[in-house]
């Protein structure tokens, strides 16, 4: 599992105009302006998969701590 998030303000050299941009790709292939709700969409979408990542470590840890009760 992998999570990528960038995002930033920009400015347009030529015309001083603002721009938030994101990616939530490694090469930053889909960079890309976006509003700020698609933005906030996207931080939700990434708190899913950190809980996912929690999640996996915390199976993880509980097949070691039942492990070493056996073990012991």
């Amino acid at each position: 599992m992998s999570l990528v998030l960038e995002a930033e303000v920009t400015t347009d050299l030529d015309t001083g105009r603002l721009a938030l941009v994101a990616s939530t790709d490694h090469h930053m292939s889909d960079l890309d302006e976006v509003s700020p709700a698609r933005l906030r969409a996207l931080i939700a979408n990434a708190r899913q998969q950190l809980d996912e990542f929690e999640r996996l470590a915390s199976e993880h840890e509980a097949r070691i701590l039942a492990q070493l009760e056996v073990a012991a």
